[in-house]
């Protein structure tokens, strides 16, 4: 399942990359900023993600997109993850949609459920909490000026529970 998901990242990006008008994003005005939900898929639980996220334009190329998100219990666990990622939008030929590549840092608190307690036979839910970096690619589809659609891959890497989020988000602008 990972080698997939990096292989569909991995043609996203070429086809984005060949489909360039130019570096600079011209429909990205500075201040501009968006709010809205996003649901997806988890890899590490195999698992349903839901969150909310928020975005800021600080510039015509770099905008800062912090995420909230639940995932969602499958194989006794579920977790919360928290993001701040940087990320850097191209406009492509089609006019109405851009791609981004995204960076940033990535805070995990994942639940164990079920979990042994050898010191008094009882089950018990264990916390990881984490911190991680994310890299990953996004594609957005303006639909208006006051509605984008959005698909976005991202790998978070961390020392224990790595994992990769697919998720598909909608956001109003303002």
């Amino acid at each position: 399942m990972k080698g997939a998901i990096l292989r569909l990242l991995s043609v996203l990006l070429a086809v984005a990359v060949s489909s360039l008008v130019s570096a600079g994003a011209h429909n990205h005005q500075r201040g501009e900023k968006s709010f809205g939900p996003r649901v997806g898929y988890v890899t590490r639980n195999s698992s349903a993600y839901g969150g909310l996220s928020f975005e800021y334009q600080l510039s015509s190329v770099v905008r800062l997109a912090p995420k909230l998100g639940l995932i969602f219990r499958n194989k006794d666990m579920d977790g919360l993850k928290v993001d701040v990622d940087v990320q850097f939008p191209l406009d492509l030929a089609v006019g109405k949609a851009c791609f981004y590549p995204l960076a940033g840092v990535s805070f995990t608190s994942w639940n164990r459920h079920g979990v042994h307690d050898e010191n008094n036979d009882k089950d018990v839910t264990t916390h990881t909490n984490q911190w991680g970096l994310n890299a990953g690619l996004g594609f957005e589809y303006r639909v208006n000026h006051t509605l984008k659609l959005s698909l976005e891959g991202e790998y978070t890497l961390m020392k224990h529970l790595p994992g990769a989020f697919v998720t598909a988000g909608i956001a109003f602008c303002f």
